[in-house]
C-alpha cells in the first residue's frame, strides 16, 4: 500500500483506525462497538468525498474494504453475545470463499437500559437487533458508493492519466465486491420478521440513535 503523496489526511486516518482496531481489546461492550463503526462510517464517507484520495485511489479506497471486515467481525460478536444468528455457520471462510477468517471478539453483554427503565431480555435483543441492522447498513452504503466509484474510475485507468493502474483497481473493486457478499450473508442471518412487529414505540425512540445507553425517552406515555 503506498502512501498518499497529497497533504489528504484520509490515508493516514485509515492507518491509524487499522492499527487501533488491532491493538483493541479482545472483549467489547456494544456501546464501543457502536462507536467503531460509526468511527469507520464517517471515515468511509470522508474518503468517498474526498477529490485527493480519487485522484490517488490506491490507499486511501483500499482500506475500506479491510475496515468494514474489521466491523463485520465486531457484529458477529455482538450476533453471538445476544443470541441474535440463526445459523453457525456464517463466519465460515470456506463457505464465504475467504482466504483467512476475520479477527475474533467477545462482546461482553451488559443492562440495556432507556432511560432508567431497563429492557427485559426480548426487547433488549429487539433493540440490539435494530441497531445493529442501521449500522450494517451504514457500512454497506460505504461500500455501494465505493463500488459505483470504481467503475468509472477503471476506464479511466485504462485510459492512461491515474496513479492506479487497472489491474490494481480491479483487486480493490474485487476486494469490494466479495466484502459485500459477505455483508449479504450476514444480513440474512440477524434479519428477523416475525419480530418487527415487536418492536415498541420507546424500542423505536432508541433505534434512531446510535447508542443504547443512558437513552432518555422522548415520547410520554
Amino acid at each position: 500500500m503506498e502512501p498518499s503523496t497529497t497533504n489528504c489526511p484520509c490515508s493516514i486516518n485509515g492507518l491509524q483506525i487499522i492499527t487501533e482496531l488491532r491493538t483493541v481489546q479482545p472483549v467489547v461492550e456494544l456501546g464501543t462497538v457502536l462507536d467503531i463503526v460509526q468511527r469507520v462510517y464517517t471515515h468511509g464517507k470522508d474518503v468517498l468525498q474526498c477529490q485527493d484520495c480519487r485522484e490517488s485511489p490506491h490507499s486511501s479506497y483500499v482500506m475500506l474494504p479491510a475496515l468494514a471486515e474489521q466491523c463485520l467481525s465486531l457484529f458477529e460478536a455482538v450476533c453471538i453475545a445476544y443470541n441474535i444468528t440463526r445459523g453457525n455457520m456464517l463466519f465460515d471462510p470456506s463457505v464465504l470463499a475467504f482466504e483467512e477468517p476475520l479477527p475474533q471478539f467477545i462482546c461482553m453483554r451488559s443492562k440495556t437500559v432507556l432511560g432508567q427503565i431497563e429492557l427485559d431480555e426480548r426487547e433488549s435483543v429487539m433493540l440490539v437487533r435494530t441497531l445493529l441492522g442501521r449500522n450494517l447498513m451504514k457500512i454497506l452504503e460505504v461500500l455501494e458508493t465505493l463500488q459505483k466509484i470504481f467503475r468509472p474510475l477503471g476506464k479511466e485507468a485504462s485510459e492512461g492519466g491515474r496513479c492506479a493502474g487497472p489491474a490494481t483497481l480491479r483487486a480493490c473493486e474485487s476486494s469490494v465486491e466479495a466484502t459485500m457478499r459477505r455483508f449479504a450473508v450476514f444480513m440474512k442471518q440477524v434479519e428477523d420478521n416475525s419480530g418487527r412487529l415487536f418492536i415498541h414505540s420507546r424500542l423505536v425512540v432508541v433505534a434512531n440513535t446510535d447508542s443504547c445507553r443512558g437513552v432518555k425517552d422522548d415520547e410520554e406515555e
